[in-house]
């Protein structure tokens, strides 16, 4: 028996999965998403959520809730370095030196990076999913094959009552980790992988706030001759902390061996409560192609890549990936984009993700050499201790200070990222559309990132806002695509610009000339907050005509403006 369809079912109810869910939800489209766990997941996994995440969680409406259970930068702005937990630190990373780096990250972004573990994270999607009409969550179901066709894909699954059932939907998301057998199935892409090692999680409860007094660490580094791991921490104000050991030699370790780990890396007879502990493969994994032959069968998060953890790129290169299928998915259901643009999921992504994976495995390998020279067994093995600390830790801070990876990736180029630590704001095609404040008329603060909505946006300066509302109302009537015409005003202006344009005050007049409004040029934003085109204004109509065609049958055609 065949059950009612969804225009989009998800296999997966991981973040990656959740986010495709509830970013596909938000713009209307009917989802199913089937998860096979009954129950949430205990175990917190990963912790990091950065900048370019925070803000896809605040795009949708979320963010205040994730912060409720996250610990914010100002709590936690530094790494440690440690023999154990007992002895005072050898070495630290400022991640925020001062007040002033702290207002300068937050001008570059309407939100900051938390440390939210992934087990509360998806207990907030999950929550949010469940006020989402158009989003059915199907707890407890094994998806067993999905069928891709011309028209659609049929997804057979055994639910938790052990019956089989059948649903159709127009297009299939897969989110269910590099070892699915769907992504097989299908035919999707050949699989690049390279186990890196083993490691051991033990995910405990500990009073350490005694030793932690005022450290504000996001984690620690722990190097001793017993052990070497990261101490994370899960809650600098209570007591749940992981520690992550890499396991010599790949070998399996015995229930029995973490306690003693445990121990070795706390360095005094501290009461611990084991919660849980697991051991899983660290790996560096890629998948060629992201789409399968029918074009109806997609792959984001685990299902597309796995990384090392160094970083914490694995589940926030995943919930990106979600986020920017998903406006395209939408865009083509709703009949204002041709199903080309689907073509430009992978194109944009494969590169991003490979450079994150990449940037991971440097991370790891930079960190276990410097782990070899503090762990020598040979004291003259460090030379120039000191000197050889203070390098060997600095050259740690692309592995936590990543602001120009998390933000500055761009699409449709060769190289994504320019510089891993350094974030250059760039008003250019491909580019994440760069932040700033701006003001409604009432003073009512807007992000440059709220424009494009679900839609595109037109931005411009004063003078040339006339000519191009007048572009966009022709754009209007030549098709359907959404563009919303936005005037940009160093001063509140003593009248709006044309019918149906939105007036805004860029007071510093930074937004202006970062974005390079002139006196006749303009910059589209895609749905997704990156920019699609940069245009001269020699000639409006025709320019923009070009510029959102392009915009939504991306891949379809190469062109330097737009992506």
């Amino acid at each position: 028996m065949t059950a009612r369809g969804a225009q989009v079912a998800v296999v997966g109810g991981g973040p990656a999965g959740l986010a495709a869910a509830y970013c596909l939800g938000r713009r209307g489209v009917d989802v199913v998403l089937f998860e096979r766990h009954t129950e949430p997941p205990r175990h917190p996994q990963a912790t990091l959520v950065n900048t370019r995440t925070t803000e896809i969680l605040r795009e949708l409406g979320v963010l205040d809730d994730v912060l409720a259970v996250s610990t914010t930068l100002e709590k936690a702005p530094r790494v440690r370095f440690l023999r154990s937990v007992a002895e005072p630190e050898f070495g630290r990373l400022e991640l925020v030196e001062t007040t002033d780096k702290l207002m300068r990250l937050a001008e570059q972004s309407p939100t900051l990076p938390v440390l939210c573990p992934q087990n509360r994270l998806q207990a907030v999607l999950t929550e949010g999913l469940a006020a989402l009409p158009n989003v059915e969550l199907v707890r407890g179901a094994r998806v067993t094959d999905a069928t891709p066709g011309p028209r659609g894909v049929e997804v057979t699954y055994i639910g938790s009552d052990g019956g089989e059932d059948r649903r159709e939907a127009d297009y299939l998301v897969l989110a269910e980790g590099m070892h699915g057998a769907l992504r097989k199935a299908v035919g999707i892409g050949k699989v690049e992988d390279s186990p890196l090692g083993v490691l051991l999680d033990i995910y405990f409860e500990a009073d350490l706030r005694s030793q932690f007094h005022n450290a504000g660490s996001v984690l620690s580094w722990i190097m001793n001759q017993q052990v070497r791991g990261v101490l994370i921490t899960i809650d600098p104000e209570g007591d749940e902390w992981m520690l992550e050991v890499p396991l010599d030699g790949g070998a399996e370790i015995s229930e029995d061996s973490a306690p003693s780990l445990l121990r070795a890396a706390l360095g005094a007879d501290i009461d611990a409560e084991i919660i849980s502990s697991r051991t899983w493969t660290m790996r560096s994994t890629g998948v060629d192609r992201w789409r399968d032959a029918s074009g109806r069968v997609f792959v984001i998060g685990d299902a597309a890549h796995t990384f090392p953890p160094t970083g914490g790129f694995g589940m926030n290169t995943g919930i990106q990936d979600a986020h920017n299928l998903a406006w395209k998915l939408a865009a083509v259901l709703e009949g204002w984009a041709a199903p080309d643009l689907l073509n430009s999921y992978e194109v944009e992504r494969i590169p991003v993700a490979r450079f994150n994976g990449e940037q991971s495995e440097h991370n790891a390998e930079a960190m276990l050499e410097f782990a070899d020279v503090l762990t020598a067994s040979d004291p003259a093995a460090l030379g120039d201790f000191d000197d050889a600390l203070v390098a060997g830790i600095e050259e740690q801070r692309p592995h936590f200070d990543f602001y120009g990876q998390a933000l500055g990736f761009r699409y449709g180029v060769t190289d994504p990222v320019e510089s891993v630590v350094d974030y250059h704001p760039l008003a250019e095609p491909g580019c994440r559309a760069p932040h700033f404040w701006l003001r409604e008329a009432d003073g009512t603060p807007i992000s440059t990132l709220d424009l494009p909505g679900h839609g595109f946006a037109l931005v411009t300066g004063p003078v040339a806002a006339e000519k191009w509302a007048d572009a966009v109302g022709y754009a209007h009537l030549m098709n359907t695509v959404p563009v919303a015409a936005v005037a940009v005003h160093p001063v509140t202006p003593d009248a709006t610009t044309g019918s149906g344009t939105r007036t805004l005050v860029d007071r510093s007049g930074r937004m202006l000339e970062t974005y390079g409004l002139t006196d006749s040029g303009a910059v589209l934003i895609r749905p997704d907050g990156h920019i699609a085109a940069v245009l001269a204004g020699a000639d409006p109509y025709n320019e923009l005509i070009t510029a959102v065609i392009d915009g939504t049958t991306a891949g379809s055609r190469d062109s330097e403006m737009s992506v």
